[in-house]
C-alpha cells in the first residue's frame, strides 16, 4: 500500500526518509511530488503492507513533529 506524507521540509533527504520508513515495514519505493508548491513537497511511500498494516503505520506517523513541522500521513487506497 502507498502512504502519502505531507508536511515535509523542502530539502528533506530521500534516503533518510526511506531508512526511517523501513522501521515500520518493507519499503518498495519512495516518490517525491514537488508539483504545486515546491516548498511543501509530498512523498509517496510504497510499502509491502496490506491496508490494515498501512493504516496502522499512517496513524502512528500522523501528527509527529519533526524538524519544525508536523508530518501528516494518509493511506492511498487507490493507485
Amino acid at each position: 500500500m502507498k502512504i502519502l506524507l505531507s508536511g515535509l521540509q523542502q530539502d528533506f533527504d530521500l534516503e533518510t526518509l526511506r531508512e526511517r520508513m523501513t522501521k515500520f515495514g518493507p519499503v518498495l519505493d519512495v516518490q517525491v511530488v514537488r508539483d504545486g508548491d515546491p516548498e511543501q513537497p509530498w512523498a509517496i511511500v510504497d510499502m509491502d503492507l496490506g491496508a490494515a498494516g498501512a493504516t496502522r503505520v499512517a496513524r502512528r506517523i500522523d501528527g509527529i513533529y519533526y524538524i519544525d513541522r508536523f508530518i501528516h500521513a494518509r493511506v492511498m487506497l487507490h493507485d
